[in-house]
């Protein structure tokens, strides 16, 4: 790249983060809005509750990352417009394609920071946050309302609350064969310990298929295994807070004991469609910059800028949800709004000259 091209990268990367950052201190302004109710329940206090809405603005920053760059990028671009610098690099023999590469070049370099972000930051801190919420208010870490539903095999297991990972409360087991209930397992806990939960004090409930019922009481039984801690862990947070290799083993988990991964399946594309999105975003600021310097100024083109990102944003929260409604595949509904745009950035580049 020469110098000119690392100029423009440089400002159209800088101008992005710059945007990611405003959008990023108003939505911790109004999360912290909503989290102030629940100061002082508990050991709820107002430094937790900044730590929790800070944690968390990683995932809104990962979330709003396409929005925020073609806003950000459009301000930078526009500055370079508005002070003839554009005008300069076309005297001297810069094409509009020329100025496209330098601003996908950023654009890439973003998209990797979005996808580190996506994969390791983000869902260490949306726990994180979760964590600290749910022990200062006083109850047990990753609880889902009354309990959690999950399979295990021929279990259907059902736990009151989950402490941790590798540990259940309140667990009620049922075991399904031949599409018949054969038996009940309840016990106060079960462990996680070598591959498979171990419930002490158990009670088992056994349905003869002759008729009948069998009780008995057991020190201590193992049942499952195919229900990792880490399968869990999935299951008390949202899909879209997970890291794309979590996803990957939870999805395989639901397909294997039949269970709809619908759901999973399409945050794992949006999170692979994330920073696609971030460098076909910046690429449509080149036409909407270049258009002003002939017609509109250059805040009428950012103004546009902002209500193409929300258009985008909406867009992609709309077929999300009608993929899960109608049975979309997951991986079209994803990269949809991102085809669609990169269409339009691609049109609009070929009529500016």
């Amino acid at each position: 790249m020469t110098r000119v091209d690392r100029y423009i990268a440089t400002t159209v990367a800088a101008g992005a983060l710059a945007g990611l950052l405003v959008i990023v201190c108003l939505s911790f302004v109004f999360e912290f809005i909503d989290e102030a109710d629940d100061i002082g329940r508990g050991g709820y206090t107002f430094a937790t509750a900044m730590l929790v809405v800070a944690l968390s603005m990683v995932q809104r920053a990962y979330e709003a990352f396409p929005m925020a760059t073609l806003i950000g990028a459009l301000v930078s671009l526009g500055g370079l417009a508005a002070r003839s610098e554009l005008v300069a690099m076309r005297a001297l023999g810069f094409s509009v394609g020329r100025v496209a590469r330098a601003v996908v070049v950023a654009g890439v370099l973003l998209a990797l920071l979005a996808a580190a972000m996506g994969e390791w930051v983000a869902p260490a801190a949306s726990r994180l946050a979760q964590q600290l919420q749910t022990e200062a208010r006083g109850g047990p870490v990753g609880t889902l309302g009354q309990g959690i539903w999950a399979r295990d095999g021929e279990y259907r297991l059902r736990a009151e609350r989950v402490p941790q990972a590798d540990r259940l409360d309140g667990v009620r087991a049922y075991r399904i064969r031949d599409n018949r209930l054969a038996e009940i397992i309840t016990a106060p806990r079960a462990n996680y310990e070598n591959g498979a939960w171990r419930l002490p004090e158990a009670t088992v409930t056994r349905f003869r298929s002759a008729g009948g019922v069998e009780l008995r009481q057991v020190s201590s039984l193992h049942l499952g295994g195919a229900l990792t801690p880490e399968a869990l862990e999935v299951v008390v947070v949202e899909p879209d807070t997970l890291s794309g290799r979590d996803l990957l083993e939870y999805v395989g988990y639901l397909e294997r004991n039949n269970l709809d991964s619908d759901r999973y399946r399409l945050a794992l594309w949006v999170k692979l469609a994330t920073p696609l999105a971030t460098v076909v975003m910046l690429l449509l600021t080149v036409p909407l910059v270049f258009g002003s310097q002939r017609s509109a100024g250059v805040g009428q083109q950012v103004f546009l800028g902002v209500l193409i990102g929300l258009a985008f944003f909406l867009l992609n929260r709309f077929i999300g949800n009608a993929a899960l409604i109608y049975g979309l595949p997951p991986a079209v509904s994803a990269l949809a709004p991102t085809v669609v745009f990169l269409a339009i950035a691609l049109f609009t580049l070929r009529r500016v000259r």
